[in-house]
C-alpha cells in the first residue's frame, strides 16, 4: 500500500483519502488558510500570556507599594492620587484585559475546533500532530502536562533573555566607564630601542599633528603616568598611600577621556601644583577639596644618599568614576606638574588616542601604526586590561549555559508528554501503520508535537522576556532601587540585542526538538500487529 501523504477529513472527522487525492489544489489553499488561523490563535495566546504577566507584575508592585507607603492608607489629600491607588487601577485594567483575551482565546479556539475539517493539510503528519496536541477529551493529564511544559520552556527562555540583557547592559556600562578612564589606543617608546621611557616634545608634537589628521581619530593627547606615594602630612612616619599619578594636557584631554566629567567636588582643571583625587583615595587619606597632599616622585642622587623628589600639591577636586579600583588608586594633574615631580623637561611618557568606534580599534590601530616612527609600540584597549574583558565574556557565557539548563529541564517534560501520548495512542499508531504510514511518518507526527510545544513555549518566553526587560529598564524602581553608592547606577541597565534574542530563542526551540527525538523514535518502532492485538 502506498505511503499516505495526507489524510483530509470529512465534516465528522473521518479520513477521506480519495477526496483528498482529487482536490489537491483546494487542499493546499485550505492548508494556507488553516496556517493563518493557527498563527492568529498563537497571537491571541501570547496576548493572554502577556496580560497574565502584567497582572503578576502589578500585584507585586501593589504589594510593595502598600508596604513602603503604608502611611498613605491612613489619609491622603490633594489632587494627586496616591501611588498605591494608581497601582491598583493598573491592576484592575490588567485583569480586565486578561479576562478579555482569555474569552477571545476560548471563543476562537472553539470556532477553530468546529471548523477544523476545513483546514486540510497536505502533510497528514502535521494534521494528526495538532489533533493529538489540542484534543483533550480523553487526555486531560496529557493536556495539563503540555501546559506545564509550555510554561516551563517559556519561563526558561524569559529568564535567559532578561538575565543576558541585564548582563549586557552592565557590560556596556562598565565598558563605557572603562573607556572613560582609559583611552582606546596608546603609543609609547619601546624599551628595547629607547633608554628613556619618555618621548621629547618634538616627537610627540609631530605625532599629535599626524593623529589629528586621521579621519577616525576623535582626539589625541600627551600623557605622563607614574606610580607615586601620597601622604597627607609631612613626615617620614606618616602613612603613605600608593597612587597612579597621571599628568594631562587639560585642554586636549577632554577629547580623549572623561576624567574631568567625573569630578563631583571642586574643579576639574588642575593647574600647576594642583591635583584631583579619586573619592576612595581621598577618603582613605582623610583629605578633601582645599587640603594639600605630599607627592613623592623621582629619586635624586645626593652627596651621601638618594633623596626622593617631593612636591606639595593642593587638592582642587575629587572624582568618582564608578570603578572602585580607579577611584582608589588614580589621581590626575596637569602635564607641567608631573614633569616637575619627575625632574624631566617637556616630555610625555605616551600619547593616548580616542577613536570613533572602540570596537573598530584593530583596523584603526593598523592604520595608525603606519604613521608611528620606528622604535615606538602601540597598545589597544584590548591589551591594556585583557583579563577584565575576558572575565566579563566568560561570566556572560557561564550565565547563558546555566540558564539554558532551565530550558533543558522544561524540555524533559516534553519527553514525558510524548511517552504518555504514545501509550495512549498505541491503537492509533497501529491503524496508521496498517493504512500505509511509514516509520518516518509516525516519527514526524511526534516530532511535530514536540516542536509545537517548543514553538509556543519559546514564543511566549520571548514575549515575557521582552516585557520584563521593559519593566526592569523603566519601572523596576517601583520594587527596589539600586544603591548608587555601591554600583554607581540608580537602576539596572538593560540592553536588548535582537541577535542575542534570536540566538536564545533558536537554542530553546532546538532543545525542545531534540527532546522529542527519542519518544518519536520509540513510536515509530511500534509493530502494528502488536499495537492492535490487545485493543
Amino acid at each position: 500500500m502506498a505511503r499516505l501523504r495526507h489524510l483530509p477529513t470529512s465534516r465528522k472527522g473521518k479520513v477521506d483519502v480519495a477526496k483528498g487525492a482529487n482536490d489537491k489544489g483546494f487542499s493546499i489553499l485550505a492548508w494556507i488558510f488553516g496556517l493563518l488561523v493557527d498563527v492568529i490563535l498563537l497571537l491571541i495566546f501570547l496576548l493572554a500570556g502577556l496580560t497574565a504577566l502584567n497582572i503578576l507584575i502589578q500585584v507585586i508592585v501593589l504589594i510593595v507599594g502598600l508596604i513602603n507607603h503604608s502611611d498613605e492608607l491612613v489619609m491622603f489629600a490633594g489632587s494627586e492620587r496616591p501611588r498605591f491607588l494608581r497601582d491598583g487601577v493598573d491592576l484592575l485594567l490588567s485583569l480586565f484585559y486578561f479576562g478579555l483575551s482569555v474569552c477571545l482565546y476560548k471563543l476562537y479556539s472553539a470556532l477553530r475546533q468546529r471548523l477544523m475539517h476545513l483546514f486540510v493539510s497536505p502533510f497528514f503528519e502535521l494534521f494528526v500532530s495538532k489533533r493529538y496536541l489540542l484534543a483533550s477529551e480523553k487526555g486531560r493529564l496529557v493536556s495539563i502536562i503540555s501546559v506545564v511544559s509550555v510554561m516551563g520552556v517559556a519561563v526558561g527562555t524569559a529568564s535567559l533573555i532578561v538575565v543576558i540583557s541585564v548582563m549586557q547592559g552592565f557590560d556596556r556600562e562598565l565598558f563605557r566607564k572603562f573607556m572613560g578612564v582609559f583611552s582606546h589606543i596608546e603609543i609609547a617608546p619601546h624599551p628595547t630601542y629607547h633608554q628613556s621611557r619618555f618621548m621629547d616634545e618634538v616627537t610627540y608634537m609631530e605625532l599629535l599633528r599626524r593623529l589629528d589628521a586621521h579621519p577616525d581619530v576623535v582626539g589625541a593627547a600627551p600623557l605622563i603616568a607614574s606610580e607615586s606615594l601620597l601622604q597627607a602630612r609631612v613626615g617620614i612616619s606618616e602613612d603613605k598611600s600608593p597612587a597612579l599619578l597621571r599628568g594631562f594636557d587639560i585642554e586636549r584631554e577632554a577629547n580623549v577621556t572623561e576624567f574631568q566629567t567625573y569630578v563631583v567636588r571642586g574643579r576639574s582643571d588642575p593647574g600647576y601644583r594642583e591635583i584631583v583625587l579619586g573619592n576612595v583615595l581621598a577618603r582613605r587619606m582623610g583629605v578633601d577639596v582645599g587640603d594639600s597632599v605630599i607627592a613623592i616622585g623621582k629619586l635624586i642622587g645626593g652627596p651621601n644618599r638618594n633623596i626622593a623628589r617631593q612636591s606639595q600639591l593642593a587638592v582642587v577636586g575629587v572624582f568618582d568614576s564608578g570603578l572602585y579600583d580607579v577611584d582608589e588608586r588614580f589621581a590626575f594633574t596637569n602635564l607641567e606638574t608631573m614633569q616637575n615631580l619627575l625632574v624631566e623637561g617637556n616630555v610625555a611618557s605616551a600619547i593616548h588616542i580616542r577613536i570613533d568606534n572602540a570596537y573598530d580599534v584593530d583596523r584603526v590601530a593598523e592604520e595608525i601604526l603606519e604613521i608611528v616612527p620606528f622604535g615606538y609600540y602601540l597598545r589597544t584597549w584590548k591589551e591594556l586590561n585583557p583579563q577584565f574583558f575576558e572575565a566579563l565574556w566568560m561570566e556572560k557565557v557561564a550565565m547563558f549555559i546555566i540558564l539554558l539548563l532551565i530550558v533543558i529541564v522544561a524540555a524533559l517534560n516534553i519527553i514525558g508528554i510524548l511517552v504518555m501520548t504514545v501509550v495512549q495512542k498505541t491503537r492509533d499508531i497501529g491503524i496508521l501503520k496498517s493504512m500505509g504510514a511509514s516509520r518516518v511518518s509516525i516519527m514526524t507526527i511526534f516530532m511535530f508535537q514536540g516542536s509545537l510545544i517548543g514553538l509556543v513555549g519559546t514564543s511566549l518566553g520571548v514575549v515575557w522576556g521582552l516585557r520584563l526587560c521593559g519593566f526592569v529598564a523603566g519601572d523596576i524602581d517601583k520594587i527596589f532601587q539600586l544603591p548608587a553608592g555601591v554600583y554607581g547606577l540608580d537602576r539596572l541597565p538593560v540592553i536588548v540585542e535582537p541577535n542575542l534574542i534570536i540566538l536564545m530563542a533558536v537554542c530553546s526551540f532546538l532543545i525542545c526538538i531534540a527532546a522529542s527525538i527519542i519518544p518519536a523514535w520509540q513510536a515509530a518502532r511500534l509493530d502494528p500487529v502488536e499495537a492492535l492485538r490487545y485493543d
